[in-house]
């Protein structure tokens, strides 16, 4: 029976499964009743009247054509019967009793609810402003007295309105409210859902930066590994290869060291490559300023390069206009590698022809500074334009064919010069050859700045008569690099000692008071860094000079090992250049050359006390 009347009296058809629909199926139902039941409950205590019989049957016609608009599926219609059927019963509940002072003012406040429930925003402030309008033209009408002021027969009919207008506006307020609180409800669902998404992505993004933290420091340890185990040997093959080259050689065994050493720098140049990049990368490169002679640096690496343009029977030219200055301050070793890189370029893909460089400056703009400009051209294969945005890719070369190389160079180039400040062009046509014009930023130096920042390479350097037996102790685990050390001092004329360990270091300096100490840092026992701090706490530590020495990849932890009371940091492989300069600045050692370069060398290395 109970399903029969729910069949009968329910909402059918496609709104059945609609909330809103079904809440003013509700509604209007409800009101219908109501309306029926107070229009009889109240006939006993009220005098009908025809504005009360008129109000009441246009509000139920209007209800029940809602209603059976609703039940037909015409949802929007009904709403717009069911507020239209409101608004004319509040404007003639207004008219018949007292205007904007009547209870049907009621109905007024109570429409634009329901407009917003059913309708939308849109439909609620027309409503809302055809009520206000409504209002004021009672209000109008009661200031000028052209409204007569009726009350209601009996508080009856008064309270009877008042539970019409609550039913009218409880409902649609209760959905509005259930619909904010769904709402906020969803919303904080989906705030708890972003957050957990939020939480995961940040998971992901600690994992994958964790990731990648690992994976740079096993690449940084590797490459701290490689450098150590290839530049050690490599140290030895090339120091041993300068002091064959010094003891009298036939030409057959000159060409022979020659070959040595030109292959022993080729592999020193690949693998200073791959730790450039790598360094770079890492951004752990930095700059080495000091004040250096630039015209006898650029010479220097022309007359390198020169042999190796021979060799393929190409002319290497080199023009340096007048008005250039000589000393700057400069990242020496990072310019020669620039120039180094760029005339090796130019020469590995220049069949026949020539290779220029011309060196060229601005000054005046900036006092103090100058705009250096070295610019390399080539009559080699060239490059077509679309292949130049790639060739300072890593691993990239500027031409295809069977070239030797890692393909890095030009990568390495175009980071010094940035890192520099300065600005690489190139510039191309193919079978006409390429260009690359370089513009660097240098501070200049004056010439007492430069007093022994470089010594004559190619020279068997030996003590200058008429000074101390200066003593020097090398602390190396490895017995190759040792031996040849050591040989190359004590030709030299210097007194020498060998320890193979940090522990036994810290007891030859006890026991031999050396002038100076040549300290690898990695050893067993105690490492070079501890027998260092632990030396200078002796007695006569704090006066003896020492320097590090290290295959290490790169000089990150240069800093540190100052701090640990080192006085200097020298790289693996080491050349004689560099440890007889070393000395020479630390202890004012002077230098006589076998071949007759003795005042050079002098002038150059010695006579000043470190």
């Amino acid at each position: 029976m109970i399903q029969r009347v729910r069949l009968v009296i329910g909402l059918r058809g496609s709104l059945a499964a609609d909330q809103t629909a079904r809440m003013l199926h509700v509604l209007l139902a409800t009101l219908l009743l109501w309306m029926a039941a107070g229009f009889v409950s109240t006939i006993p205590f009220a005098p009908m009247s025809f504005p009360r019989i008129f109000n009441s049957l246009v509000l139920e016609v209007c209800y029940a054509t809602a209603l059976v608009l609703l039940r037909l599926g015409h949802f929007r219609r009904a709403s717009r019967a069911y507020l239209a059927g409101t608004w004319i019963w509040a404007t003639l509940v207004c008219s018949s009793y007292g205007g904007v002072r009547s209870p049907g003012a009621l109905l007024y406040v109570s429409m634009p609810a329901s407009a917003a429930w059913l309708l939308g925003s849109t439909a609620a402030i027309r409503t809302a402003g055809g009520c206000l309008l409504s209002a004021l033209v009672f209000t109008v009408l009661e200031m000028t007295h052209g409204l007569p002021l009726q009350r209601m027969a009996t508080p009856l009919g008064t309270w009877n309105i008042v539970v019409q207008a609550v039913l009218i506006n409880a409902i649609p307020v209760g959905e509005i409210i259930g619909r904010l609180r769904e709402t906020l409800q969803e919303l904080q669902r989906h705030q708890q859902h972003l957050a957990s998404l939020v939480d995961q992505r940040t998971q992901q993004v600690v994992e994958a930066r964790d990731q990648a933290e690992s994976a740079n420091r096993a690449k940084s340890a590797f490459l701290a590994n490689m450098s150590h185990e290839l530049r050690t040997p490599l140290s030895v093959i090339l120091a041993s290869s300068d002091l064959l080259n010094e003891s009298d050689p036939t030409p057959d065994q000159r060409e022979d060291i020659a070959r040595i050493s030109h292959s022993g720098k080729h592999l020193l140049g690949l693998i200073d490559d791959v730790l450039d990049v790598a360094k770079i990368e890492a951004g752990k490169e930095d700059l080495a300023i000091a004040a250096s002679d630039l015209i006898s640096t650029v010479r220097t690496v022309v007359e390198m390069m020169r042999v190796r343009a021979e060799e393929k029977c190409l002319s290497l030219v080199y023009y340096q206009a007048p008005d250039v200055p000589r000393y700057v301050r400069v990242d020496a070793p990072k310019l020669r590698q620039i120039l180094i890189n760029l005339l090796g370029n130019a020469i590995k893909f220049t069949r026949k022809g020539t290779v220029k460089l011309q060196l060229s400056a601005k000054t005046g703009a900036e006092p103090g500074l100058a705009r250096f400009s070295f610019d390399i051209e080539d009559s080699g294969v060239g490059m077509p334009q679309h292949h130049l945005g790639r060739i300072f890719e890593p691993f990239e070369v500027s031409n295809p064919g069977p070239q030797t190389g890692t393909g890095l160079g030009l990568t390495i180039t175009q980071r010094f010069v940035e890192l520099m400040g300065g600005t690489l062009v190139v510039k191309s046509d193919v079978g006409r050859g390429s260009r690359f014009e370089v513009e660097l930023p240098l501070e200049l130096a004056k010439e007492s700045e430069t007093y022994g920042a470089e010594l004559a390479p190619g020279h068997a350097f030996i003590l200058e008569s008429g000074q101390p037996e200066w003593r020097v102790l090398i602390v190396e685990d490895d017995l190759e690099s040792a031996t040849v050390l050591r040989k190359m001092l004590t030709r030299a004329g210097f007194q020498v000692r060998v320890a193979d360990n940090g522990a036994l270091g810290i007891e030859a300096f006890q026991e031999w008071r050396p002038h100076f100490i040549w300290m690898d840092l990695d050893l067993a026992e105690a490492s070079g860094t501890e027998a260092t701090r632990r030396i200078r706490l002796l007695d006569g530590g704090a006066d003896v000079k020492i320097a590090a020495i290290t295959a290490a990849a790169d000089a990150s932890d240069r800093d540190e090992v100052m701090h640990a009371g080192f006085d200097d940091f020298t790289f693996k492989p080491f050349r004689q250049t560099t440890i007889f300069f070393c000395i020479a600045r630390h202890l004012g050692v002077r230098y006589a050359s076998s071949e007759g370069a003795g005042n050079e060398s002098r002038q150059q290395a010695g006579g000043r006390p470190g």
